[in-house]
């Protein structure tokens, strides 16, 4: 399994109907759920972004691209997805180089 973070923005769309977006949450871990995927922190956050995801999904990328897309459809949040290394590997990397 790889990690991503995911980081969404509110569309107009989405604040016109931001009571609604514990509804919206359960939709995004069903769609997550379909590939394989799940949600493993969630934060609302202050600044650019308004909220912040930590994803355990499969290293497919496409499927992770298709999950993306289709929370992005509903037209509630811009989303970004990048894929996230432990730092811990990342140190593992360099040391050898």
């Amino acid at each position: 399994m790889a990690n991503y973070i995911v980081l969404m923005k509110i569309t107009t769309e989405g604040a016109k109907n931001l009571k609604d977006a514990p509804q919206r949450l359960a939709k995004a871990n069903e769609i997550l759920a379909k590939e394989g995927a799940k949600i493993t922190a969630g934060y609302a956050t202050l600044g650019q972004y308004d909220y912040v995801f930590v994803v355990e999904g499969p290293e497919d990328i496409a499927k992770v691209a298709k999950c993306a897309a289709a929370v992005a459809m509903t037209g509630a949040t811009s989303v970004e997805t990048m894929p996230a290394l432990p730092v811990m590997d990342f140190f593992k990397l360099v040391a050898e180089i």
